[in-house]
């Protein structure tokens, strides 16, 4: 899912789009209204462990719902297998806004009670383990506001652009027992999933899997009966009604081929034929076939392809990844793009638990960089940027959630660390995986071992280890657990055949992370001989390298490809770096220290550079003191501890055209 939130610039011209929000990835909510569901939950307690006791197979939603409110009524059955010794009473959640017509367990009328959401039915007798059950539950109501992390868990507005009344569900992350009587538990995957709705005639309906049949009722209505043959999790189940047009494309991967598979959009009937959505969105939607062939190349056949991809339109601001058919407001190449890639991460296999929105949130975020890398090369190293600068726009903060955290789709759904951090740090992987066969082999491998599963951050460490022979726990230690991001301070020179680097490392957040181990790329820009890029180790706050090279090395560009969150100082050109280490030009009159050693107070003579700067660091490279250069300076860091610390000059340039080793004792 993404939540929009800057404005469209491309729509401005027209009024009707003066609201749209775009751009900025995240789904977010009230915090309060999911810590209230959740202080609901903890206070049914016993009540909650009765979700436990059985296993979801199949659900079928039987319902009456309009576009022009958001009243339902109709009844959903629940067909589900007991997983412990014996089952004394079945719990599922419904909302307390609405009214419960009857239920039927087995087939029977049955009393039941009810605490807040909190819906119990206590069967005849226990039910053994293993047996299988079937519950319906006929109700009526209109659901709550608020709880999802995109407005409400059923709503009912008006498209400010095409002015099409639209009744639509969006049920991430536990707002899916607002519309229907569910188990809202991650883990409990459905193994299939019908759902019937009956509306208005001029209305469509949009669901997951397939259109079987559109049946007329009495009313006069019409029943629209989609049904998936694939396993669901519950907030993926969808609906969304108005009066739509079809529009179709079909994909045709090469794995498939003769074959095709069909997107089916739902767009708006007043939009579909309006010249600013045929102009500016149908373009961007036309190039989805591309983008769901080239994800079969990259994570293995669509999961779903024997059903549909498609799209339903909706007001709302972002896009939510419903199984099969995404809702969305707009069609937007990215985040058409993010939604796709959920079909493999977040529908396919679903994150374990909330705290693990890695699996879902990261991959799909970071296939979006993968889509502009190979389809939109020149929105590549910007979009990378862009999300490096969000992450870089504060000094902390984690991939990594509590159970606390949880409660709060503000965090969970954050645009900063849970989209572009854990996006941008699945790129990095790649980069320390250092082979993209292997690489996109271990994603398809992934995809496939939890397939119509759920799965942890931990899942997949174990599995890319066990697939690359890289033990992944450090990088995750310090991307994932840890906080804060590294800057390189670099100065180079050449010298002979030899370029010789001296990279300095700090940390945003050094309490959490003192020095990022990561690997490096340098691109040498060189006259006489091609550019080229070296790749090093970066282990030390501190590393010089020096490499033999062909040509003259005019300039320097640190991680010339963003694979690393990073920040960088220089690089500056240092005439004073050797292959050796640093000379330090001793027998200059216009430049000198007294004492050295001392107490931690120097006199510097710098009568050949007034107007340049210095700069005292440790030897960890951290700045500790800087300054102008004047004629004589008088420098004091006696309240620093004893050691080695280096003094430099650099001109206007940020060359460094002096150093010096400092010694207090």
């Amino acid at each position: 899912m993404k939540k929009i939130s800057l404005i469209i610039l491309l729509f401005a011209s027209f009024n009707s789009f003066a609201q749209i929000n775009y751009c900025a990835k995240g789904k977010h909510t009230s915090s309060a209204s999911l810590i209230q569901h959740a202080n609901r939950r903890s206070s049914l307690s016993p009540y909650i462990s009765h979700e436990l006791k059985y296993d979801v197979k199949f659900v079928h939603l039987m319902l009456n719902s309009e576009r022009t409110t958001k009243f339902i009524s109709g009844g959903v059955k629940t067909v589900a297998t007991v997983t412990v010794a014996a089952m004394d009473t079945f719990m599922c959640l419904l909302h307390q806004n609405h009214t419960i017509d009857s239920i039927r367990f087995n087939g029977t009328l049955m009393s039941y009670t009810r605490q807040d959401s909190a819906l119990k039915v206590t069967p005849a007798s226990p039910i053994p383990n293993g047996q299988s059950f079937t519950v319906s539950v006929y109700y009526h109501g209109t659901p709550p506001v608020g709880a999802a992390a995109i407005g409400s868990g059923y709503s009912n507005a008006t498209s400010g652009a095409w002015g099409n009344q639209v009744t639509w569900s969006l049920s991430e992350a536990i707002a899916a027992y607002q519309w229907w009587p569910c188990k809202q538990i991650l883990t409990d995957k459905i193994d299939s999933s019908w759902v019937y709705v009956t509306t208005d005639p001029l209305n469509k309906v949009g669901s997951n899997g397939m259109l079987t049949n559109t049946v007329a009722v009495a009313g006069p209505k019409v029943r629209y009966e989609w049904q998936n043959n694939h396993i669901i999790d519950y907030y993926l189940i969808s609906v969304a009604i108005t009066k739509y047009v079809e529009y179709d494309l079909y994909a045709h991967p090469i794995y498939l081929a003769p074959d095709s598979i069909l997107i089916q959009n739902y767009i708006y009937d007043g939009a579909i034929n309006n010249p600013s959505w045929v102009n500016t969105q149908k373009p961007i939607l036309n190039q989805m076939p591309s983008v769901l062939e080239f994800y079969c190349k990259m994570y293995g056949m669509y999961p779903f392809y024997k059903q549909k991809y498609g799209h339903c339109m909706a007001p709302f601001s972002g896009g939510m990844e419903h199984q099969t058919m995404t809702s969305l407001g707009f069609f937007d190449y990215y985040v058409d793009a993010h939604e796709l890639a959920h079909q493999w991460w977040g529908d396919n296999v679903t994150c374990k638990s909330w705290g693990d929105i890695w699996i879902n949130e990261a991959w799909a975020a970071y296939s979006e960089h993968l889509t502009a890398q190979y389809l939109d090369p020149t929105n590549f190293a910007p979009n990378l940027t862009t999300a490096h600068n969000n992450v870089m726009s504060q000094p902390g903060g984690s991939c990594f959630f509590t159970g606390v955290d949880t409660l709060d789709a503000n965090v969970i759904f954050d645009s900063r660390l849970t989209y572009d951090k854990g996006g941008s740090i699945i790129h990095t992987l790649r980069f320390v995986t250092n082979d993209d066969s292997l690489w996109f082999h271990t994603l398809r491998g992934f995809q496939n071992l939890h397939k119509g599963s759920t799965a942890s951050v931990i899942d997949f460490m174990n599995f890319y280890q066990a697939q690359t022979s890289i033990n992944p726990t450090q990088f995750f230690n310090q991307w994932y657990y840890g906080q804060g991001y590294p800057t390189f301070n670099v100065t180079w020179n050449f010298v002979g055949n030899t370029v010789i680097l001296k990279s300095i490392q700090t940390t945003s957040f050094p309490s959490s992370i003192p020095v990022f181990i990561t690997p490096m790329e340098y691109k040498l820009i060189r006259t006489s001989a091609p550019d080229t890029v070296i790749r090093v180790i970066h282990t030390n706050n501190t590393e010089t390298y020096t490499f033999p090279l062909l040509g003259n090395v005019v300039g320097v560009s640190v991680d010339p490809n963003n694979w690393v969150i990073n920040q960088t100082i220089g690089p500056a050109q240092d005439v004073n770096l050797t292959p050796t280490g640093i000379r330090e030009n001793q027998n200059s009159n216009l430049f000198s220290v007294s004492p050295n050693p001392s107490s931690g107070i120097y006199n510097l003579k710098m009568d050949n550079y007034v107007g340049n700067t210095f700069f005292i660091s440790d030897l960890s490279g951290k700045i500790i003191l800087k300054g102008n250069c004047a004629s004589v300076n008088a420098i004091d860091i006696s309240d620093k501890v004893n050691g080695i610390y280096l003094l430099e000059i650099r001109d206007a340039q940020s060359r460094v055209v002096e150093s010096r080793k400092l010694v207090k004792k």
